[in-house]
């Protein structure tokens, strides 16, 4: 059973064969028969990427027991982005560590690869921060927060439903899906193409999720189940199979009732 866990394992690239003087003695966890197999380190990575979302989670939940966004608005520019930031930390980074994972694959060996894979997640981030600051500059302009807050956040959420029909958000979440931030020319440079490479993922996860993000800041930045329910649907447009046009159909109905159902409730 082992042997097989092993094997399905490194045929995904997350163990390999020991090399002599290998990089982690403490990683040599697996054996196959004689050999003796370690943690590849493009998989150590990717986990390195899972831990910073679960802390990012942590820091959330601490965050929205101690305030509420919808009583206060959305307050100084500056707590904004720092909130923002760990948000998006939490609920972006999980699919998009197998976008990491392949790119500290292919990029292992050559010099400066851990730093490179490090600012393809700090350029994918970015994008979604500066996402975040033109929200906060709309969303500030337009007087937030309003008395019917929660008519806004139930018509955002229908909006994002019937988002979910265009042209854009398939085809964005197709890019997603098949990683197509990895394909095309890149750079030579390393960092540069880390730059690239995290670039295009963020904006076509922009295209892929903007609008169940844009329905986020009026539900409430604090509000922890929302956060649950909107990391979730995220996680199955960048890793689900690619859904037929009547599970689309559904996922936009749904939403769109769930829209309806939060502004009747509000």
């Amino acid at each position: 059973m082992l042997s097989a866990h092993a094997q399905a394992l490194a045929a995904v690239g997350l163990i390999r064969t020991s090399r002599r003087r290998g990089f982690c003695p403490a990683c040599r966890l697996f054996l196959t028969g004689d050999a003796p197999h370690e943690i590849a380190a493009p998989g150590l990575v990717a986990a390195a990427v899972l831990v910073v979302a679960a802390l990012a989670w942590a820091a959330t939940i601490a965050r929205s027991r101690a305030m509420d966004d919808m009583a206060v608005g959305l307050g100084p520019v500056g707590p904004f982005v720092a909130g923002w930031t760990v948000m998006m930390a939490a609920m972006m980074l999980p699919s998009a560590t197998p976008l990491v994972f392949d790119f500290a694959r292919d990029a292992e060996g050559r010099r400066g690869w851990r730093a490179a894979t490090a600012l393809l997640g700090a350029t994918y981030l970015g994008i979604w921060v500066g996402f975040g600051v033109a929200c906060y500059a709309l969303y500030t302009a337009a007087g937030m927060p309003w008395p019917n807050q929660g008519l806004v956040g139930g018509a955002g959420l229908v909006v994002a439903g019937l988002y979910e029909l265009t042209p854009v958000k398939r085809a964005s979440e197709a890019w997603c899906r098949e990683r197509c931030a990895l394909h095309g020319p890149l750079p030579f440079n390393l960092l540069r193409s880390a730059v690239v490479v995290g670039a295009r993922y963020g904006v076509s996860c922009l295209g892929c999720s903007a609008g169940v993000m844009v329905a986020m800041v009026p539900l409430g930045m604090s509000n922890l189940v929302w956060m649950v329910v909107l990391s979730a649907i995220v996680l199955a447009y960048k890793l689900a199979p690619d859904p037929t046009l009547a599970r689309r159909v559904a996922q936009s109905v749904a939403m769109v009732a769930f829209g309806v159902l939060y502004a009747v409730g509000a």
